[in-house]
């Protein structure tokens, strides 16, 4: 009887034991549910309320488990009960950060939405002066100079209006390099936020609509069509790299799809009217010297025209007058090519990698060998010769002319005596 007794005692001390540890398991395996639960929830949070509610819920879980700090203590290595909660308190504060930053942002976009609205406008108003008085047919001082000041006016408020455009892109960039594996629901719509609140793709098909019609109501000089190129490549380098990002982002919007392939074609058109109007501007130089040349918009193209042109001049060399030969191939270098062409142009083409060194160096061989046939050397050197002579037989008489004739001691000594 006492054995069957013992017995018992055992059974229910054994039975309570695993009752307990079967009871301190699911306490451990509730805790770390509940944790795991408001780590996910930290990471999909899309508002600073959502993290002011996550707070809550773990200073509940806190609360509910304090009881049980020891078992967690040793459940839960390497971490314990007070390090699980201080990691993840940290992470929901610098998540709230992360909404309270996304809140300066947005409305620091808006603020440039605004200014970027306000110059759209003003560059309206100016693009529709200047129209006005170039169709005016006879322009005195006053509208010249009224031109010149709307011209500069347009200008520096579309390069304002760009910086303030580039800024907006550079806050996307920059968001973009932070999340390179991709983007979840909460991140798309963090960037439809910015990108909605700054009115991005408007105000960049705006920038390129504008940079486009100032070239068309301005007189653009070598300058001012190198720093519109370099402008034009810089802010394509950064669209590049935020378009495939955001294509990816408006991945079901057909809307934003279709409007970020529109800002892809509208920024080839911008490089292609850039590039035509440089290569437009080379080529009335030879125009206005009645040089017939093939039609060129690139270096290849360029150096191809002006092969050709040197090889039927040489072709027809004999045919026409020496003489004729000869002011052709003056007009063509002294006149045009090495007084404009080459140090003015062929840098700024050479900068915007719309022309070669190689290209140019064969330019520069065709016209060595031209001048060789146009202009012998043997006939330079007698017009050097020539010149040289006179200039010799000036310096000759020059001196002749101021030489004094010398008096003799004998007639010195004859005056004092006298």
């Amino acid at each position: 009887m006492k054995i069957i007794l013992l017995t018992g005692v055992l059974f229910v001390f054994a039975l309570s034991g695993a009752l307990k540890a079967q009871s301190d398991y699911e306490k451990t395996q509730n805790f770390k549910a509940r944790y795991q639960q408001l780590e996910t929830a930290i990471k999909n949070a899309a508002s600073l309320d959502e993290c002011n509610t996550i707070s809550e819920n773990i200073a509940k879980l806190k609360s509910d488990f304090l009881s049980d700090k020891n078992l967690l203590d040793n459940s839960l290595y390497p971490e314990n009960f007070e390090s699980s909660f201080a990691k993840i308190e940290l992470a929901v504060e610098t998540r709230k950060g992360d909404f309270a930053q996304i809140t300066e942002l947005t409305t620091e976009v808006g603020n440039l939405k605004d200014k970027i609205s306000t110059i759209s406008q003003e560059n309206q108003g100016l693009i529709a002066q200047i129209r006005t008085l170039q169709i005016r047919s006879a322009k005195d001082a006053q509208t010249i100079a009224s031109l010149q000041q709307l011209v500069a006016q347009l200008k520096a408020n579309i390069q304002q209006r760009d910086e303030l455009v580039r800024g907006i892109v550079d806050s996307l960039l920059a968001e973009f390099v932070q999340m390179p594996s991709g983007f979840n629901e909460t991140e798309r719509q963090n960037i439809y936020t910015k990108i909605d609140a700054g009115n991005l793709f408007y105000n960049i098909e705006r920038t390129i609509a504008d940079n486009v019609q100032y070239m068309k109501v301005t007189e653009l000089t070598p300058d001012d069509l190198g720093e519109m190129k370099m402008q034009y490549q810089d802010f394509n380098k950064v669209w590049r790299q935020i378009g495939p990002k955001l294509a990816e982002v408006y991945l079901t919007r057909k809307d934003k799809t279709a409007q970020i392939a529109n800002i892809d074609a509208m920024f080839a058109d911008w490089n292609f009217r850039v590039n035509d109007e440089m290569w437009g501007q080379v080529s009335k130089l030879f125009r206005e010297k009645k040089i017939s040349m093939l039609q060129f918009r690139s270096g290849e193209q360029f150096v191809a025209s002006v092969t050709s042109f040197i090889g039927d001049e040489l072709k027809n060399f004999g045919v026409k007058s020496s003489s004729e030969s000869e002011n052709i191939y003056y007009a063509f270098t002294d006149s045009v090519y090495f007084k404009i062409v080459e140090p003015v142009w062929i840098p700024i083409l050479i900068e915007n990698n719309m022309m070669t060194d190689a290209n140019k160096d064969t330019i520069d061989s065709h016209i060595a060998k031209w001048k060789e046939k146009a202009v012998p050397s043997s006939s330079l050197n007698w017009v050097y010769i020539a010149s040289g002579a006179v200039i010799i037989l000036l310096v000759f008489a020059y001196f002749l002319k101021g030489r004094k004739k010398p008096v003799s001691r004998f007639e010195e000594k004859k005056d004092d005596i006298l």
